[in-house]
């Protein structure tokens, strides 16, 4: 069996240049005006900083929420190249080809962790039952680039070329918690989270003061949406090469980064609940977070390399 699989992998790594010395004994069929490539992209430099903000085997809930949902974490992601896209070309001069490219990315992180049963510790004081508290947290981004790139040579092409980059980036994070709020039990045993909100204790009321008017004086969040939907335009340069292994097919490889890029942040807001001796029951209120803004990211920081395969019909 090893020595069926050595001899496969040879040949799949033969085959490419087989066909390439086959083809030097022929015409090549250089691309030519009117042709269309459809291909993808990969950057590993891309995909390295994604890994940096993915949760950590055992890390606590409060530690991987407040990384992955880090302001400035989203706003870096949205000038970076995308981990992978999917491309089209076309060829309108003889030097020359539009491009577009679609880079999705996204992650749902569905965390449990156990805490104290409240019912079942006041009828038993000796009680270890446990009930699930639940955070959602979503995130997702996505790009779109439509540009230009200059194109010479024969086999082994050098490229050069630009886009104007669109890229939306943020998510949310949603709350279920094992012990509900009332009248009897107006702070109930919650999972730890003092780590990323608030410091104070009651561990999870952020700013009393904020629900104080409807006399609440200690609160938890449901629902946050601390770093929101941030939108980002900006200009991408690229620089490398393109080799035609294969007729009608190529392998690119490319330095890219984007020089400048504006993004912008609509308004954030929390919503919490507590519970209120004014009214007596559990309220729910928003807590605004930001009013919105805008940044402008320049230089080049954000270094990247992209590899590709594009096939031209």
């Amino acid at each position: 069996m090893k020595k069926f699989m050595f001899t496969l992998l040879a040949v799949l790594m033969a085959a490419p240049v087989l066909f390439a010395q086959e083809k030097t004994q022929k015409e090549w069929n250089e691309p030519k005006v009117g042709d269309i490539a459809i291909g993808v992209t990969f950057n590993p430099v891309s995909l390295a900083s994604r890994l940096n903000v993915q949760p950590k085997l055992g890390t606590a809930v409060n530690g991987t929420v407040a990384g992955n949902m880090a302001l400035n974490k989203q706003l870096y992601a949205l000038s970076q190249d995308p981990v992978a896209a999917f491309r089209l070309k076309y060829r309108f001069a003889e030097n020359w080809n539009f491009r577009a490219a679609l880079g999705l990315s996204g992650s749902h992180i569905n965390y449990t962790e156990y805490v104290q049963d409240d019912l079942a510790k006041t009828l038993d004081p000796q009680s270890e039952n446990k009930v699930n508290d639940v955070v959602k947290s979503d995130l997702n981004a996505g790009s779109l680039a439509l540009g230009a790139e200059f194109v010479k040579g024969k086999k082994l092409k050098f490229v050069m070329g630009f886009n104007v980059l669109y890229a939306i980036g943020g998510g949310m994070l949603k709350f279920d918690y094992g012990n509900k709020m009332s009248e009897l039990n107006k702070v109930p045993s919650t999972l730890p989270y003092s780590g990323w909100i608030s410091g104070a204790t009651p561990a999870l009321n952020p700013d009393a003061a904020a629900g104080a008017d409807q006399g609440i004086a200690w609160a938890r969040p449901l629902k946050t949406n601390n770093s929101g939907i941030h939108h980002g335009l900006g200009v991408q340069v690229d620089m490398g090469i393109e080799w035609f292994f294969q007729d009608r097919m190529s392998l690119g490889a490319a330095v890219t980064f984007t020089p400048i890029m504006f993004t912008f942040q609509p308004q954030t807001y929390t919503i919490m609940e507590g519970f209120s001796t004014i009214s007596g029951q559990v309220e729910q209120y928003n807590m605004l977070v930001s009013p919105g803004g805008w940044s402008c990211l320049y230089g080049t920081d954000n270094l990247g390399f992209q590899v590709s395969l594009n096939y031209y019909f």
